[in-house]
C-alpha cells in the first residue's frame, strides 16, 4: 500500500468521487478537502471500505488561502493534487462584483496558491497536480459567462503551472471535460476518471486532455 498522499480539491460526488476511488484502489490514502461537512462524510465512508486511511477537512476555496490553509499543514510526501473545484456563475453584466470576485478565487487564485502549498510535498513523490477543466474554456457561452471566464483561467493556469513546475519534476495535467458529466452517458463519471489514471500514470502525457466522451 502506497504511503503517497493524494488530496482531492473540491471533493463531492461525480468526478472527484470516481478518481478518489480510482486512487483509493491504487492504495493511495487519502485526503478529502471541500466546504459541506455532510458530503465529506457520506464520500468518505465507501472509499475507507477500500482499505485505505481516508481523511477530510472543510475548507472554502472561494475564500482566500483557506485550501492552502489545509494543505500546508500536510507532511506526508504527495503523490496527487486533484483539483475539482468550480466557481460557477451566469451572465457577466448580470453578475455581483462580488459572485465575480469570489468565482476567480475559485477558478485562480485558489489553484495555484493550493499548488504553492502542496509543492514540497510533490517534489518528494515526484507528484502531479490533476485540474479539472470543462468546455466552456474552449467554447465559452455568454449563458454561463462566469463559468467561461473561470474554466479559460483554470486552462491557461494549468498550462503555466505545468511549465513552471517542469524543472522540479513535478508535473501538472488538466482533464478537459467538453459535455455534461452524467453516469447514463459517455460522460460518466467512471469514464472521465479514465484519463485521469492515465495522465498521472503516463509521464510523457500531454498537458491537456480534451474528454469529448
Amino acid at each position: 500500500m502506497s504511503q503517497e498522499l493524494v488530496i482531492i480539491v473540491g471533493s463531492g460526488p461525480g468526478v472527484s468521487a470516481a478518481v478518489a476511488a480510482d486512487f483509493a484502489r491504487k492504495g493511495h490514502p487519502l485526503l478529502l478537502i471541500a466546504r459541506t461537512e455532510s458530503k465529506l462524510k457520506e464520500q468518505a465512508e465507501p472509499l475507507a471500505a477500500l482499505g485505505v486511511q481516508v481523511e477530510w477537512k472543510i475548507a472554502d476555496a472561494s475564500k482566500p488561502g483557506d485550501v492552502a490553509r489545509v494543505i500546508s499543514e500536510v507532511k506526508a510526501p504527495i503523490a496527487a493534487l486533484v483539483y475539482n473545484a468550480a466557481g460557477w456563475g451566469g451572465p457577466l453584466l448580470q453578475a455581483k462584483e462580488e459572485e465575480l470576485r469570489a468565482a476567480t478565487e475559485v477558478n485562480l487564485y485558489t489553484i495555484i496558491s493550493s499548488t504553492q502549498a502542496a509543492l514540497e510535498g510533490l517534489k518528494q513523490a515526484h507528484g502531479v497536480v490533476l485540474i479539472t477543466g470543462g468546455g466552456f474554456a474552449l467554447y465559452p457561452s455568454s449563458q454561463f459567462g462566469i463559468l467561461s471566464v473561470g474554466k479559460a483561467m483554470t486552462r491557461s493556469t494549468a498550462f503555466l503551472l505545468a511549465e513552471e513546475l517542469k524543472p522540479t519534476g513535478v508535473r501538472v495535467h488538466t482533464v478537459t471535460i467538453a459535455g455534461v458529466v452524467d453516469p447514463a452517458t459517455d460522460f460518466a463519471p467512471a469514464k472521465i476518471s479514465q484519463r485521469y489514471m492515465e495522465l498521472f500514470e503516463n509521464p510523457d502525457s500531454p498537458i491537456e486532455v480534451v474528454f469529448q466522451g
